[in-house]
């Protein structure tokens, strides 16, 4: 794949992940009061409607300052990943999904000054994980992508280094 074609790809994923993120927060702030929570999946999964001024688990609250320049910091190390690694499925779905989770959180903070968050788990032994929303999902998936994506990188460059020192010493043959 070009490095053209990646950038574009990861882009139209970016944008997906922001209307969707932006289409579902919208839909939760119209159809919910704050603090509502009605069961989505019994004793799975809850849609709570919730507004987290804070970064990913409440950190950082009242700090919106720190949580915007964070934001900047991270979408830049993303693009230059996009821009310098080499183009790989991952790679573009990866920096696509983070893309565009940051896109629709940081839309939210700078117009709002906080985020819509909605998604509650309610199963053992994630009861009492932080609510969340669409954003979030899509920047911790993209994320995993991409780590486990240099694991395996890594691990074929190992491999291939390892070839290649086979192929240079001398066989007990003597050729």
């Amino acid at each position: 794949m070009s490095r053209a074609a990646s950038a574009i790809l990861a882009l139209a994923l970016a944008l997906a992940v922001f209307f969707v993120d932006q289409g579902f927060k919208r839909l939760i702030e119209v159809s919910m009061r704050l603090g509502e929570s009605t069961p989505l999946i019994p004793q799975v999964l809850r849609l709570t409607h919730t507004r987290n001024e804070g970064g990913a688990f409440g950190i950082l609250g009242g700090q919106s300052g720190v949580l915007l320049l964070g934001s900047a910091v991270a979408v830049a190390f993303v693009l230059w990943i996009l821009l310098k690694a080499t183009p790989t499925r991952a790679t573009t779905s990866g920096c696509g999904l983070i893309l565009g989770g940051a896109a629709g959180n940081l839309l939210d903070r700078l117009s709002a000054g906080e985020v819509t968050d909605f998604l509650d788990l309610e199963f053992w032994p994630l009861q009492q994980w932080p609510v969340f929303n669409a954003a979030d999902v899509a920047i911790v998936l993209g994320a995993a992508i991409l780590l486990l994506d240099s694991f395996r990188s890594e691990k074929a460059s190992r491999r291939s280094a390892e070839g290649d020192r086979q192929d240079q010493e001398p066989s007990a043959d003597g050729g």
